[in-house]
């Protein structure tokens, strides 16, 4: 999760507001949007993440299911002489 390019980020963002709120630069209603919004952000990427494995795990799971599937027997046709 540390190599994602959105966690930097949000962790950057969290720590310039919080280094301008005590600049007083920005006021603390501004300083907890922006990190809230980032902390949304990182949590919104572990769940796409977390998501896609999941449906490559099942996708996976499908094809390996498939290709144990036995093939079906023919069925023998008797003609009855009349």
């Amino acid at each position: 999760m540390l190599k994602s390019k959105t966690v930097w980020a949000s962790l950057l963002a969290i720590l310039g507001s919080v280094s301008s709120f005590f600049l007083e630069e920005i006021s603390f209603a501004e300083c907890l949007q922006i990190s809230v919004t980032s902390v949304l952000a990182i949590f919104l990427r572990h769940g796409i993440s977390k998501t896609q494995d999941a449906a490559e795990d099942a996708a996976e799971a499908a094809v390996d299911a498939a290709s144990n599937i036995p093939p079906t027997p023919k069925k023998k046709i008797i003609k009855k002489a009349i």
